[in-house]
């Protein structure tokens, strides 16, 4: 039988150890959620200085001169793709003129009409197959006058790409110490994410059956919504066939292009100029529409007249 008069004892040690355990929690709580609002920060933060390092650097900026820059900047923007071990500027920009050269056909160094695994990595090593390096430095006259890009690598030897390797791993050292752990992690991730989305540009947006084409290009791009919102824009790859030297990739309202935001508010701000838009008979164009209406593709770098970048001594 219950006794009414028996009141509940608390003892002192219970009281302290549930009192600590609580506050314990909540340390770990807050401490688990500054931890992850830290890394979704900087794996932003790394994401988009990698990925514009490629898509607005090396593409549209380098290899298409789709607008201009100070140089300054020019070595910023880059930087993000080298750092996001995209190796020699001199070289990525030569295979990717080489694309544009012979898109879908012989000679292509990334076709996936060589297969799959070969338009998404394999041909990374053996690029003198399909050009030496003689040819590579005829597509860049422009980069091969710059000192610090010809340092980098200027032909298709393993010591560029070892060269960036090793730079790339220097620089996550400094991130680590600089930033700390959380931060390095990040940075690998977003690396890693940035680096496959890049080359599936290469290897999904030539496959047949594959999104969709808004423009009858001569090789086979298409626009591939999911690839153009990993690669931050690069993914509406046929609109980016029928007029290469764009710098805005998406031409429907719907295809968003964070390369071209970029490209956008640096114009805004007065540090981009002569930024090349796609003819408006283009723009706003419904899937599909131009099946029967041949596109021109052209393709004239016109690298002796057309730096890519502004002095401002």
């Amino acid at each position: 039988m219950a006794c009414y008069k028996c009141k509940p004892v608390t003892l002192p040690g219970a009281a302290i150890t549930s009192t600590w355990g609580t506050h314990t929690l909540g340390i770990f709580s807050e401490a688990n959620l500054w931890a992850g609002l830290s890394f979704a920060l900087w794996f932003v933060v790394f994401y988009l200085y990698h990925g514009l390092g490629i898509t607005l650097g090396y593409h549209r900026l380098l290899t298409h001169k789709s607008l201009k820059v100070p140089k300054w900047l020019m070595y910023v923007i880059v930087s993000g793709g080298y750092f996001g071990l995209m190796g020699s500027p001199i070289v990525w920009v030569g295979v990717h003129r080489l694309h544009h050269q012979k898109s879908d056909q012989d000679g292509d160094p990334h076709s996936p009409k060589d297969g799959f695994k070969h338009a998404l990595y394999e041909w990374m090593f053996d690029m003198r197959s399909v050009q030496s390096d003689e040819e590579m430095r005829a597509q860049v006259p422009e980069l091969m006058a710059d000192p610090l890009f010809r340092k980098l690598g200027d032909d298709h030897s393993p010591t560029q790409a070892q060269l960036c390797l090793g730079l790339c791993i220097a620089f996550r050292v400094l991130i680590f110490f600089a930033l700390g752990p959380i931060a390095l992690v990040a940075n690998i991730l977003a690396t890693f994410t940035i680096f496959w989305s890049t080359q599936l540009v290469n290897a999904v947006c030539h496959l047949p059956n594959v999104g969709y084409r808004s423009h009858n290009t001569r090789e086979q791009s298409r626009n591939v919504w999911w690839v153009g919102l990993l690669a931050l824009g690069e993914g509406w790859h046929n609109n980016h066939h029928a007029v290469p030297k764009s710098a805005r990739h998406g031409m429907e309202w719907f295809e968003l292009d964070v390369t071209w935001y970029a490209v956008w508010l640096l114009e805004k701000v007065g540090l981009a100029s002569a930024v090349v838009r796609p003819p408006k008979h283009l723009m706003g164009r419904r899937v599909g529409a131009s099946a029967n209406t041949p596109v021109e593709s052209p393709f004239n770098f016109d690298t002796a007249s057309e730096p890519v970048f502004v002095n401002q001594e």
